[in-house]
């Protein structure tokens, strides 16, 4: 028998590749097993860094950033020649933040301009950069400071790039603009297909999950637009809205209408990175988890599609969390088995938890093999 993981984290301890060992470990102590193979699971988020390193190789970079709320932190890349892949979550994400410290109106998106600047300095000329699990909303107003962007309100005020003044934008100054930034490839990888303003938007979920009241969500939509169309107005262009657009809060939609950059579904560009045909055409299961809260488990969906297409006979099995929402029965998913693990587990204890779930689901869904 031979297994296929895809596995995000789970209650958002380690990452993709890491929950998958837990499970590898478990699975070829079975007697049936014959080859259990791993494969990333991208959605851009937390764990992009460490799961492209595992593909691609390259070393680590360090750079001194600020986090959402403007205090110091660390966030690392990967470098490997002229190639960086940069995870958005290492300098804004909520992780950095305790849930009490968020405070989405004053957020920023200014450490991943940082780690940007950082990145031409190291000699960087092709950039991919996770979008996911961010703490800011502020239409990448900060990131576009860090790049030498300035914003001033009606009085020539220059403004802190902080969400709650996207509303104070009168005029902008793109004259320090780095100029670096025209002659880098930057790619963009998410999973979440929200828009700016349109079905999908940005600011209907996602604001609550970064701490914002029912109030701060309708100020943040009026300055969101508010400061769209006074960008849109300084670079000649007309509104732009499409999925994905909105994804950190609004960067991609920043990066994109500023300097085109490229938007790619962070599990299409793995499949691609790593001959998903080749690789699933041999397997007889493959094991699949991610939080479904996010987007009704699309990518896992999608996933077992794909192998599906490519080998009919291969079985499907979703590992669903009892604590979040539960992913729809569908006649791609072959199996839903359902585990539950304590919300508030330590670190020291979780690898335990989770190899006994692997060892459950080979107790109780192996026996047909």
């Amino acid at each position: 028998m031979n297994i296929l993981l895809a596995l995000d984290s789970i209650k958002d301890f380690e990452n993709s590749i890491e929950i998958a060992n837990y499970f590898k470990d478990e699975l070829e102590k079975y007697e049936k097993t014959n080859h259990v193979e791993i494969l990333p699971f991208l959605d851009g988020g937390r764990g992009t860094v460490e799961i492209m390193k595992e593909v691609i190789g390259g070393d680590f970079s360090y750079v001194n950033v600020h986090n959402p709320q403007n205090e110091a932190s660390t966030a690392r890349y990967v470098i490997k020649n002229n190639f960086c892949v940069m995870e958005m979550a290492e300098a804004c994400g909520l992780r950095l933040l305790d849930k009490d410290t968020l405070d989405i109106m004053k957020s920023s998106s200014i450490g991943l301009g940082e780690m940007i600047v950082d990145g031409f300095n190291n000699g960087c000329e092709k950039f991919f950069i996770g979008v996911g699990d961010t703490a800011t909303n502020d239409m990448g107003m900060g990131m576009l400071y860090a790049l030498g962007v300035r914003f001033y309100d009606k009085n020539l005020n220059s403004l802190t790039p902080i969400a709650k003044n996207m509303i104070k934008v009168n005029s902008i100054d793109m004259s320090g603009l780095d100029k670096r930034i025209f002659n880098v490839d930057i790619e963009l990888a998410t999973s979440q297909p929200l828009t700016l303003f349109e079905k999908n938007s940005f600011l209907e979920k996602r604001p609550i999950r970064k701490g914002a009241s029912k109030e701060e969500i309708e100020k943040l939509e009026v300055a969101c637009k508010h400061f769209s169309k006074k960008v849109s107005e300084a670079l000649g262009v007309g509104h732009i809205d499409f999925p994905y657009l909105g994804a950190g809060g609004g960067v991609c939609w920043a990066l994109y209408i500023f300097f085109r950059a490229q938007i790619s579904n962070s599990m299409e560009l793995i499949l691609s990175l790593v001959d998903f045909k080749e690789e699933v055409k041999d397997q007889d299961i493959m094991i699949l988890t991610e939080n479904v809260d996010e987007f009704n488990g699309e990518n896992s969906i999608n996933l077992a599609k794909f192998a599906k297409r490519y080998n009919k006979d291969i079985r499907v099995i979703f590992l669903q969390d009892v604590d979040y929402q539960r992913i729809e029965k569908n006649n791609i998913i072959d199996q839903i088995y359902e585990f539950s693990i304590d919300e508030n587990i330590n670190r020291e204890d979780y690898d335990k938890e989770i190899r006994k779930i692997a060892r459950s689901l080979i107790e109780d869904s192996f026996a047909i093999f």
